[in-house]
């Protein structure tokens, strides 16, 4: 039988031989992970030099106040006070400053009229409408906002907390006075046994007490703190008891500085009742008191953390049978009656230069003004006048406003000034309930929160003299000045709109294009056809002029946009605009840096709130859920904050870039407008920081072709600013507030000119009621224009701007223009002297150069001082002084 010869194959288990790639193959897989590897590690060095260890910005923060050492107290001895009770601490030329030993109570007295005023009033304690912690408010001068260790909010005021119980002291500075508060209720309720104490310390203590067995067996171990023991409940709860351990450690040497001591290092959160200690001076300065409250000396204890502090809630608090009012930088600037009866209405409450926008809230319920400049007042028909500015600390204060009747018996203004921010978490529970948890930050501001009151003469009475008294003082410290008069006409503002990226198409395909507003070939017809209307004066604010139209990239090159034409257009219609007595001025923002932006990194250069992944990202109010983070379909309206930190650095590139364009000046859009922080917990920038930093910016960028056009309006802005734009020109309608007042306007009058918003874009217009408002307040039109259709912006990201056609516009410009600028260019360059509210709604402003303007509101003609004023009109009148 033949055998047949079987060959097996190897099992399938067997294991395999292990495949080699050629040597070529490895070399190139080995060659590619060390380019990725290398291009990795070049992307984190590139980001660790270039933004996380860049700290250019820190050497223009402020260098912390030296704190001036105090003395024991010397009053001055007086013959015979000129303030019953009170004590002098200091005079001048001026001013007498006393105080009142028992109760930390300040005045001043002015030694020119008589006028004595008080920081609390001297007969708060039998206020008839005031009970409780209200009437210990008004007495107080400080009021502490904080948050305990389990992070519940708590409120001490300097009466209550701190006076009552003599828990301060005086001392004396330089032409002032310290008054250093203890605030919180420091009694134990077991005296100063301690609850908490080292086994070794309470071991030494009770070998030196005669019952000292006993002691000790009152306390037992405390698991929570190793080595630590704890009084027990028994001990704690028998008065008795009590009272014998208390004279066994008093025997034994043990104070209650051994108390605070042993309950601070148990570490036991709420071991000893919170309280802090809270310096604050007065200092005389000729006719002016400044108040300080130097944070860096600032102790808080019991875990407690400031978070908020009002300062002198009843300086110069008028009572109910006086007359007079407040005078609160809303907008313009409004005036809240003395007394007005206003009782079941909101406070006045606003923050100086708005909410900071990297805090405020994802939701808008309403358009307001911010008040942007730090002064307010408090007037009284018996001539005291007294002018007070936020010297330090302004961009973190709230300031508020009352009147007699909700609380007390006074009307008052104060500011409060927010040490620590704080936020709420969203905490949610498996069971579907929530809760918020208080977030505080770690470290109080190093600010000092300064107010200088200014006592005012009958030289500078009522709100027209505190607006005065500003402007000669801002001059005086060259912070403006006077206008140099080229031509007696004003000017007429103009926003041009050139370029914006929108929805275009081809052959049916959409696609993101530039749509071209405002070629410069067209602008150059438009300027030209208004000064054959007689408008010679044009001050153009060119708007989308490069890196990709209006919503452009960050600006730290420039790259113009093509289809508006050429640098050369660019030029000649600057120089048409010059020859006419005008100037064109290149748009740009810099904090606002839209979604789309190229070269930016908004996961770094981006303001952070807290928590690391949460940046600050913005856009437009969505009409439904008025949520204002809408891009409604155009992401480009969706804008980040770039933080402070880089702000310097986008400012330098941009300003070298922009040397070739010398021919044209410089628009800022958001510089003067807006200031936020950036709350980061490595390189955290708070607001008043980032106040030097964009004054620093401005400084910068006002070298070039002097001077700036500057949107907003922000005090910190008037040094560099050639023109002002989109300023305030009403206030918000608060039902407290009695008068509408140019206040804003009065303080830079004759010095830097300036406009209101856009009309052609308000939602109301009414050409009549704009002649008069910009009469009354000298300011200027504005108008945002286009020279090709507005129904351009249709698909683009400006679809807002519905009405910009300069042809639809021109006649109404003109004719507008024309009336403003035949009552104030004979005004132009002069300082506003005094406003006046008369009855029947009419208005009386008088200026410098001895002319007095009239307006009427009202319906019917008015007669007054000679000169008739039509209904719905007004009247010049030159006038000899």
């Amino acid at each position: 039988m033949t055998k047949t010869r079987i060959k097996l194959k190897p099992e399938m288990n067997t294991k395999k031989t292990e495949k080699r790639h050629p040597p070529h193959v490895r070399l190139f897989i080995y060659s590619l992970i060390g380019i990725i590897a290398l291009v990795i590690i070049m992307i984190q060095l590139y980001e660790l030099v270039h933004f996380r260890m860049h700290h250019d910005y820190k050497a223009l923060l402020p260098v912390p106040a030296t704190h001036e050492q105090g003395i024991e107290f010397h009053p001055i001895n007086e013959a015979l006070s000129d303030i019953p009770g009170m004590t002098l601490v200091t005079d001048n030329d001026i001013l007498k400053l006393y105080v009142d030993v028992q109760t930390a109570n300040v005045a001043i007295y002015d030694k020119r009229n008589g006028h004595v005023t008080y920081t609390n009033p001297p007969d708060a304690a039998y206020d008839p409408l005031a009970g409780g912690v209200n009437r210990s408010m008004l007495m107080s001068q400080i009021i502490v906002e904080f948050y305990d260790a389990n992070r519940l909010p708590g409120r001490y005021n300097s009466y209550d907390y701190s006076t009552s119980l003599m828990q301060f002291s005086l001392e004396s500075i330089q032409n002032g006075l310290r008054c250093i508060y203890t605030f919180g209720d420091l009694s134990s309720p077991t005296g100063i046994v301690p609850v908490y104490i080292s086994r070794e310390r309470l071991e030494f203590y009770t070998e030196r007490m005669p019952d000292g067995d006993t002691v000790y067996m009152r306390y037992l171990p405390y698991d929570l703190v190793p080595g630590f023991m704890q009084l027990s409940e028994g001990a704690r709860k028998g008065p008795a008891t009590l009272r014998r351990m208390n004279a066994s450690f008093e025997a034994a040497g043990y104070t209650e500085e051994d108390y605070i001591l042993d309950m601070t290092a148990s570490g036991v959160e709420g071991a000893i009742p919170i309280s802090f200690i809270i310096p604050l001076e007065y200092r005389l300065d000729n006719d002016e008191l400044i108040v300080t409250i130097p944070v860096r000396e600032i102790v808080e204890k019991g875990g407690g953390m400031i978070y908020r502090l009002q300062l002198l809630r009843s300086f110069a608090a008028a009572g109910l049978e006086e007359e007079g009012y407040l005078v609160i930088p809303n907008g313009s600037g409004s005036l809240i009656r003395f007394n007005n009866g206003k009782t079941y209405t909101e406070d006045y409450l606003q923050y100086i230069y708005g909410m900071d926008e990297l805090t405020s809230t994802f939701t808008v319920l309403g358009n307001s003004i911010p008040a942007r400049i730090p002064y307010f007042g408090i007037y009284r028909d018996t001539g005291e006048c007294i002018l007070a500015e936020i010297e330090a600390g302004e961009t973190l204060t709230l300031l508020t406003a009352s009147v007699s009747g909700k609380l007390n018996s006074y009307n008052y203004i104060f500011p409060t000034f927010i040490l620590r921010g704080n936020s709420s978490l969203a905490m949610f529970g498996t069971t579907g309930n929530e809760a918020e948890l208080p977030v505080v930050e770690q470290f109080i501001t190093d600010i000092c929160p300064t107010v200088r009151y200014s006592f005012l003469t009958t030289e500078y009475k009522g709100y027209s003299g505190m607006a005065r008294y500003i402007h000669e003082k801002l001059i005086r410290a060259e912070t403006i000045s006077r206008i140099s008069i080229a031509s007696t006409d004003i000017p007429l503002y103009i926003d041009l709109v050139g370029s914006v990226k929108g929805q275009k198409f081809f052959l049916s395909v959409s696609y993101a294009g530039q749509n071209i507003m405002s070629p410069y070939s067209d602008a150059m017809k438009m300027v030209e056809n208004l000064a054959q209307h007689g408008v010679m004066h044009q001050v153009i604010n060119y708007q989308g002029w490069f890196n990709r139209g209006y919503y452009h990239d960050v600006p730290n090159r420039i790259i113009p946009i093509r289809g508006l034409g050429t640098i050369k257009d660019m030029k000649v219609l600057a120089d048409k605009l010059s020859v006419l007595g005008g100037k064109l001025y290149a748009d740009v923002a810099f904090q606002r840096v839209t979604y789309d932006s190229r070269r930016y990194n908004m996961r770094l250069e981006t303001s952070r709130y807290y928590a690391g992944g949460m940046i600050a990202a913005y856009g437009q109010v969505h009409p439904v859920t008025l949520f204002k983070t809408a891009s409604m379909g155009y992401p480009e309206t969706i804008y980040n904050l770039l933080s402070p930190r880089f702000l310097g650095r986008y400012v330098r590139k941009f300003n070298n870039a922009f040397q070739q364009y010398s021919f044209l000046g410089l628009s800022l859009r958001d510089l003067g407008d807006v200031l936020h922080s950036d709350k980061k917990r490595s390189e955290y920038i708070n607001r008043e920081e980032a106040k030097l930093i964009v004054q620093d910016s401005l400084q910068t960028l006002s070298q070039h072709n002097g001077g700036l056009l500057i949107s907003g309006g922000n005090a910190y802005s008037f040094s560099t600013a050639a023109h002002l734009i989109n300023v305030p020109v009403s206030h918000n309608d608060f039902y407290i507030v009695d008068d509408e007042i140019p206040f804003y306007e009065m303080i830079i009058h004759g010095c830097i000119p300036y406009a209101g918003p856009p009309v052609n874009l308000s939602d109301v217009y009414d050409e009549t009621d704009l002649i008069l408002r910009s009469i009354e307040y000298g300011a200027s039109p504005h108008y945002t224009f286009t020279t090709v259709s507005s129904s351009m912006f249709k698909y683009t990201g400006l679809n807002r701007f519905y009405s910009t056609d300069y042809v639809n516009w021109r006649d109404s410009a003109v004719r507008v223009y024309h009336q403003i600028n035949a009552a104030l260019s004979t005004v132009y360059g002069s300082t506003i002297l005094s406003h006046e509210i008369l009855q029947n709604d009419l208005r009386l402003i008088h200026y410098d150069n001895g002319t007095d303007i009239f307006v009427n509101y009202s319906d019917q003609p008015i007669y007054h001082q000679g000169m008739l004023v039509n209904a719905k009109s007004w009247a010049v009148k030159e006038v000899e002084r």
